[in-house]
């Protein structure tokens, strides 16, 4: 299988770049792989897992939204957060996780619901990320 360059880029900076055979994305649209010589494409990211395939071992991760770009050259991920399964804090995802069910239960007209909502998504693509490994 054909190589193409990745680019995983946060508000933080360059997160990695490397050479990948597949990256399977969600998007607004449904679960994506992109191969090598796929077409030019842009276009959102949901919360959710994404990997990608590179020298024949599997990278995962749980993405917090954001875009993926496809051009001839090179496929950048544009991510609002991005941690691999190393990097999750497991109890700290559970404790995310009970507070947004928290305030989603609660009848506090002040409780933003749709930033709970978001928040719960959040924590549960990290916990089925950890959980995968």
């Amino acid at each position: 299988m054909k190589d193409f360059k990745l680019e995983i880029v946060t508000p933080k900076g360059i997160y990695r770049k490397v050479d990948v055979e597949i990256l399977n994305i969600r998007t607004p649209l449904g679960q994506m792989g992109i191969l090598a010589d796929h077409i030019p494409l842009a276009t959102p990211i949901e919360i959710s897992q994404m990997d990608y395939m590179s020298q024949g071992q599997r990278y995962t991760f749980a993405i917090a939204g954001g875009f993926v770009y496809v051009g001839q050259e090179e496929t950048r991920v544009i991510a609002n957060a991005i941690e691999s399964s190393d990097e999750i804090d497991e109890q700290r995802a559970l404790k995310a996780k009970e507070r947004a069910e928290q305030r989603l239960k609660s009848k506090n007209e002040e409780i933003d619901f749709m930033r709970a909502q978001l928040a719960l998504k959040r924590a549960l693509v990290r916990i089925q990320v950890k959980e995968r490994v």
